[in-house]
Parts: C-alpha cells; sequence; structure tokens
C-alpha cells in the first residue's frame, strides 16, 4: 500500500505514506514491508513477535535517494546478498534513532545506536538490523546513492558501520534532522529535497572525513538539549489522549511548571503546540488517498482528540476553512 499525498494546497509534493492503522491487521506487516523495500530498495524484514505489529512509514524517494521517517513495533531487518543483487544501485544508509535503541552488525563489527545518535553503513554488503525498544521504534532513516561521495578520499572506509555518537554529532546536521522528524507530515517536495540535501552535505563532517571541520561544529551541551528532547518526546506521542504537561513532566523529572516556562519562552503555550502538530497529522491523513473514504472523526480519534466540533473550529483556524470543505478543495 502506498500513497502520495499533498503537504498543502499550494505546495504538491510526492510524500508517501504507510500506516498499518488504516488497513487490517493481518495485512499490516506485509504492507509496512513493502513501504520499507519500495522506499530504500530490498530488504527481508522479519517480525517475531506474538503482539500485533503496528507501523508508519512517511517520506519521500527523490532522485538522488530516499528518505523517511519509520515508527514501528520492533523488527529484524537483514539485506541478504540475493536483496543486493536486485538493487538498482550502491549507496550507503544512514539511521539517526529516535526512540529505542538499534545494533548494526556488518562486515564483522557491531554497533549499538542509542537514542540521539546515527549510523551509518554500506548498502552493498550483507547486514542486519535488530530495533529494541519498549514501545515502538523510531528512527529517521536515509539512502544515498555512493556517487554522491565519490570526491571523498575512502569514503567507504569513514562511512562503513560507522557510529556517530552524541559527542561527535554535529549542531547543524542535528538541526536538519529534528526538522524532517517534526514536520514530516507537512514538508514539500523542495523542502524534503532540501533538507535530505543539507543532511548527506554534513554526514560526511560527522563521521570525521574532515577532522578540522567538525571540531568547530560540535553540537553544545546547552540549556535548550532538555526543551529539544522534550519536544522530540512530545512529536512522538501526539496520538496519547494523556499527553499533557504532568504527564511530560513525570516522564522526565522535572515541575510541570517548567515544561510549560519551556514552551511559553519560545512563544508558545504547550496545549497551543500539542494542537496545532496534531491538525497537521490529521490533515496529512486526510488528504492520503488510501485514508479518502475514512470518516474525519476516525482520524481525528487516531490522534487523540475526542471533541469533533472543537476540532473543526481549530482545524478551521489553523487552515482557512472546515476539514469537509478543504478536502473537497482538493478534489479528495
Amino acid at each position: 500500500m502506498s500513497e502520495e499525498h499533498s503537504a498543502s494546497p499550494e505546495k504538491k509534493s510526492s510524500n508517501r505514506l504507510w500506516d498499518t492503522h488504516y488497513c487490517k491487521q493481518s495485512e499490516a506487516f506485509s504492507i509496512f514491508r513493502e513501504g520499507i523495500c519500495s522506499t530504500f530498495m530490498p530488504w527481508s524484514p522479519e517480525f517475531k513477535s506474538e503482539q500485533p505489529f503496528e507501523g508508519r512509514l512517511e517520506g519521500i524517494s527523490l532522485e538522488q535517494g530516499s528518505i523517511a521517517r519509520a515508527q514501528m513495533s520492533p523488527i529484524i531487518c537483514v539485506r541478504t546478498k540475493a536483496n543486493i543483487a536486485r538493487s538498482p544501485l550502491d549507496g550507503f544508509y544512514a539511521n539517526f534513532v529516535l526512540s529505542g535503541e538499534l545494533m548494526v552488525e556488518q562486515a564483522g563489527r557491531t554497533n549499538v545506536v542509542k537514542k540521539g545518535e546515527l549510523v551509518v553503513y554500506d548498502s552493498s554488503l550483507p547486514v542486519t538490523l535488530t530495533e529494541r525498544a519498549d514501545a515502538h521504534y523510531d528512527d529517521i532513516a536515509i539512502l544515498i546513492p555512493k556517487k554522491r561521495y565519490s570526491a571523498i578520499p575512502d569514503a567507504e572506509g569513514h562511512l562503513g558501520n560507522t557510529l556517530i555518537g552524541r559527542k561527535q554529532m554535529i549542531g547543524p546536521l542535528l538541526s536538519c534532522l529534528t526538522l524532517v522528524a517534526e514536520n514530516v507530515a507537512t514538508l514539500s517536495r523542495e523542502e524534503w529535497a532540501a533538507l535530505f540535501d543539507a543532511c548527506i552535505a554534513l554526514l560526511p563532517v560527522a563521521a570525521g572525513c574532515f577532522d578540522d571541520v567538525a571540531k568547530s561544529m560540535i553540537a553544545p551541551d546547552t540549556a535548550n538539549s532538555t526543551f529539544h528532547q522534550i519536544l522530540s518526546f512530545v512529536n512522538h506521542n501526539l496520538s496519547k489522549r494523556e499527553l499533557c504537561p504532568s504527564w511530560v513532566a513525570e516522564q522526565f523529572g522535572i515541575s510541570c511548571r517548567y515544561v510549560q516556562q519551556l514552551f511559553a519562552a519560545r512563544g508558545v503555550t504547550f496545549s497551543g503546540y500539542v494542537l496545532g502538530k496534531r491538525l497537521e497529522q490529521i490533515r496529512a491523513d486526510m488528504l492520503s488517498p488510501t485514508c479518502r473514504k475514512w470518516p474525519i472523526r476516525t482520524l481525528v480519534n487516531r490522534w487523540g482528540l475526542d471533541d469533533l466540533v472543537s476540532f473543526e473550529r481549530a482545524f478551521a483556524r489553523q487552515f482557512g476553512c472546515a476539514p469537509s470543505l478543504y478536502r473537497e478543495r482538493l478534489g479528495r
């Protein structure tokens, strides 16, 4: 199951979405597997849990590669020699972990990638990815053709199963990845392409290909780090009805008042930020061809909202018209 949807009436893109919430449970894993393979070349994913599989893959395939956010029940992804033989290009994969852990086994080396870390590995060698998480695993995945790094001496040596930890992460790269994670539902094709290009240009710097430059760009450990961690947590839990300042404060071991102050310092309330992000997610799903027959109420409930009347008012304030009219104007 694949689909294309527009990020806004003015900016059309070919964003692709696979969401098992909108399909039969018996088809969930096969649909998600299709999304992985069509976006990132052939893989052999395995799901061994007895629990129902859930996943959402949202991103884009560009002429120069692919980038997507993947949220899913933990799985094992194997890229075999047969998968490699059926792949149209040689490239590098990069995974930036947003939630959970990722174990990467390739070329006799094993890396365990934790939240806030990034790993790069070779698409032309067999590899096994094992995801670990208490609930859903979440990451930003990127496929980069090797020709983009042809000018870098020993690119395969620098970027073959290489872990970029928190201390090595450079600020500009972290900012680009955070922008993707926080705005995946609303990016236009041009914005996707710009962020993709920025990420792949900065990645060799973070990996140590240009050590002198990297040392001057290491992300500082500032007070903003707490806010960015909270922001990532909030964005990851938008569908949960219990999402509120007190719940977030409990997760981080801080006061509810401090959570509210962090948002207020940036000119927005906690509830205002959460509502805006939920509206963006609902709009993205509402415009998806796969979801065109789903009642708007179902999509509203999916993203943690209950009051349809209040939703319609908020939607009209943010996007200029009622949800049903918005969908009708785009011919959905």
